[in-house]
C-alpha cells in the first residue's frame, strides 16, 4: 500500500464520500480507487467553500475534505481556509506538497508554516509509517472543543512510498464532551433569576452541539427572547414566539427593539467577538458567557459569570438548575410577558416594512425580491445562504429559518463570492433539500464559473442574483474615485453567462414576474437542474445597521 492509498483508506474508514478538489494531487486517484467521489471545481477558493458547507450541513457528522496541488493550489486556498477558521468549521485540507528535497527553497511554498495561524493544526505527512497516527490526531482535533480546519500536506514523493500494512491500524476517534462546573451553573442562574430583561444571544456553538431543542426548552422556561448571530442563524427557530431574529453588521427589527434595553445577556456557544457576522452588545450590561473554549472568555467584554463546556450539556445543566429554582420562586422577569412583546414587535415590523416589501418600482427593489423569496421558499425543505454585503443584510434579518442548518450564515470573515461554493457543498450534503444562494453581481464575478461545476457534476442549485450594475455601498467610501472614474459601476448579462455555462437561466425586470419565475426555478431545481435567476434591481441600501441601533 502506497502512502497516498493509506490516506485514502483512512478517509474511507471515516465514512468520507466526497473529495472536493482541483487537480493535480495524487490523492485524487487514491480516493477514487476506494469509492470516494472527486468533485472538481473551477478554482480553489470555491472548491474549499464546498467542503466547508459540506461540514456545516452535516453538522460535522461527515467532514468536508479538500485536495489541491502544491504551490499555487495551496496559495490560492488561503482565503477560504481563513474563512473556515474564523467561523469555526471542521475541514480537512490535504494539499499536495513539493518533494522533500525542495523544502526550504525560496520557490517552494511552505503550506505547513503559512497555514498555521488559520488552522487548528498544520503538519506534513513526511513519514509513511505515521500517516494513520497523524490522521487520527487530525480527526480527533476536528471533533474536539472548538471546531476548525486541519491541514496535512502530503509531499509528492512521499505519496508513492510504501506503507507497511502490518503496522497500519486505524479506528475513527470519537467526540468527547465536557459539561460546566456546577458552581458556575448556580452562579449563572443566580444572575438570570434577578434579571429584569434577560436576553439570550446564541452563537455557532449551539449548532455544532446540536443543541437547538435544549435552547428552546431553556428559553421557554426562562421566558427570555432569543437572538442569533448571522453565523448561528437557524440555531433557534425563527418562527418561535421568543425569536427576535438574527444580526451581524445589520440586525433584525427584533434585535433593534430588545437588545438596547436588555440588562443581562446570556451568550451561549459564542466567542463574543464583534465581527460583521456577530452583533455587538451594549456596554455596561451583565454578561454570562458559555463557550467550549476557555480562550474565548472576556476577550471583548467583562463577564460576570462563565460556563465552559459543550452547549448541549451546559443548557441541560442550566435547565435542571432553573427548574429547581422555579419550584420555589419566580424570576424577577416573570412580571414581563416577553412573548407578547415579541409579537407586538413583529406586528409593528410587518407594518413598517410592508410598503418596501410590496414595492412595484422599476428597477426592482431588492426588498421586493426578498419578500418574494420568503413567499416562494419552504424553510423546512430549503438551505439558503447569502453572500457578502447588502444581499446578506437584506436577506438574513427578514428570512425566517425554521430548522437547524436550514440557513448557512457566515461572516466572521466575509470574502466576497463565497456563497455559490457554499450552496454547492450544501446541495451535495443534503440532496433532498433545495439549495439556494443569494448574491450580487460583484460577488458573481468572484465565483460565477462554479455554475459550470454544478452543471457538470449534476448538483442542482438555485442561484438568485441581484444585479444593480454596481458595488453597492462603496461609493461613499471613495467619493472622488466615483465622481471622476465611476469606480463602483459594473456591467454584465449574467443570464447569458449562465446559459453559456449550461444552467437554466432567466432574467427578470418586472416586479410582477418575480414570484412566478422563482416558483418555476424552484421546481426545476427539484427536478435536478442548475438554475440562475438574474433579477435587475435598484441599488437599495435599506437596513438596520448594528452600529446605529445598539449603543456601544
Amino acid at each position: 500500500m502506497r502512502a497516498s492509498q493509506a490516506v485514502a483508506e483512512v478517509l474511507r474508514r471515516e465514512g468520507i464520500e466526497y473529495a472536493f478538489c482541483i487537480p493535480s494531487n495524487k490523492l485524487i486517484d487514491a480516493v477514487a480507487e476506494v469509492g470516494i467521489r472527486p468533485i472538481v471545481g473551477r478554482q480553489e477558493r470555491s472548491t474549499i467553500n464546498m467542503a466547508d458547507a459540506y461540514s456545516r450541513t452535516t453538522n460535522g457528522e461527515k467532514i468536508g475534505v479538500a485536495l489541491v496541488q502544491q504551490g499555487p493550489g495551496a496559495e490560492h486556498a488561503f482565503g477560504s481556509i481563513a474563512q473556515a477558521y474564523s467561523d469555526s468549521v471542521p475541514l480537512l485540507f490535504l494539499p499536495q506538497g513539493d518533494p522533500r528535497k525542495a523544502h526550504g527553497l525560496r520557490t517552494s511554498f511552505d503550506a505547513v508554516e503559512a497555514f498555521k495561524p488559520i488552522t487548528k493544526w498544520s503538519a506534513r505527512l513526511d513519514n509513511p509509517a505515521t500517516i494513520h497516527d497523524q490522521l487520527r490526531r487530525a480527526f480527533q482535533l476536528m471533533r474536539s472543543g472548538r471546531p476548525g480546519p486541519v491541514l496535512l500536506e502530503l509531499p509528492i514523493d512521499v505519496a508513492d512510498e510504501e506503507v507497511d500494512e502490518a503496522l497500519f491500524t486505524y479506528e475513527p476517534p470519537i467526540r468527547y464532551l465536557s459539561a460546566a462546573n456546577s458552581a458556575d451553573v448556580v452562579r449563572a442562574i443566580d444572575l438570570l433569576m434577578e434579571a429584569e430583561r434577560p436576553l439570550i444571544r446564541a452563537g455557532h456553538g449551539v449548532l455544532w452541539a446540536d443543541a437547538t431543542d435544549e435552547l428552546v426548552e431553556f428559553a421557554e422556561l426562562l421566558g427570555a427572547p432569543v437572538a442569533t448571530t448571522y453565523v448561528a442563524k437557524s440555531a433557534f427557530p425563527e418562527n418561535h414566539p421568543l425569536s427576535i431574529g438574527t444580526g451581524g453588521t445589520g440586525v433584525s427589527a427584533g434585535i433593534r427593539a430588545f437588545v438596547p434595553d436588555a440588562d443581562v445577556f446570556f451568550s451561549i456557544g459564542a466567542s463574543l467577538l464583534n465581527t460583521l457576522g456577530s452583533f455587538h452588545l451594549p456596554a455596561g450590561r451583565t454578561v454570562i458567557q458559555s463557550t467550549n473554549d476557555p480562550n474565548d472568555l472576556s476577550l471583548q467584554y467583562p463577564i460576570a459569570s462563565a460556563l465552559v463546556g459543550d452547549a448541549k450539556l451546559v443548557l441541560n445543566q442550566l435547565t435542571e438548575e432553573l427548574k429547581k429554582r422555579l419550584a420555589a420562586k419566580k424570576p424577577v422577569s416573570a412580571s414581563r410577558d416577553a412573548r407578547a412583546e415579541v409579537a407586538a414587535t413583529n406586528a409593528q415590523t410587518k407594518e413598517d416594512w410592508a410598503e418596501r416589501f410590496a414595492s412595484d418600482e422599476v428597477p426592482i427593489s431588492p426588498l421586493r425580491l426578498v419578500s418574494e423569496m420568503i413567499d416562494a421558499l419552504d424553510p423546512d425543505t430549503t438551505i439558503v445562504t447569502h453572500d457578502s454585503g447588502y444581499p446578506r443584510d437584506h436577506l438574513a434579518p427578514h428570512y425566517a429559518s425554521t430548522k437547524p442548518r436550514g440557513y448557512l450564515g457566515w461572516g466572521n470573515s466575509t470574502p466576497l463570492g463565497s456563497s455559490l461554493g457554499l450552496a454547492l457543498g450544501a446541495a451535495v450534503a443534503a440532496p433532498d433539500k433545495v439549495s439556494v444562494c443569494f448574491l450580487g453581481d460583484a460577488a458573481f464575478g468572484q465565483c460565477g464559473l462554479e455554475l459550470e461545476t454544478a452543471v457538470r457534476n449534476k448538483i442542482p442549485v438555485l442561484v438568485v442574483l441581484t444585479n444593480n450594475s454596481q458595488m453597492t455601498g462603496y461609493g461613499h467610501h471613495h467619493p472622488i474615485a466615483q465622481e471622476k472614474f465611476g469606480h463602483k459601476e459594473l456591467s454584465g448579462n449574467y443570464a447569458e453567462i449562465g446559459t453559456a455555462l449550461g444552467a437554466v437561466s432567466y432574467k427578470v425586470t418586472e416586479p410582477s414576474e418575480v414570484g412566478a419565475t422563482l416558483r418555476k426555478a424552484i421546481a426545476e431545481v427539484q427536478g435536478g437542474a442548475t438554475v440562475l435567476l438574474e433579477i435587475i434591481t435598484g441599488a437599495l441600501r435599506h437596513r438596520y445597521a448594528a452600529v446605529d441601533v445598539i449603543p456601544s
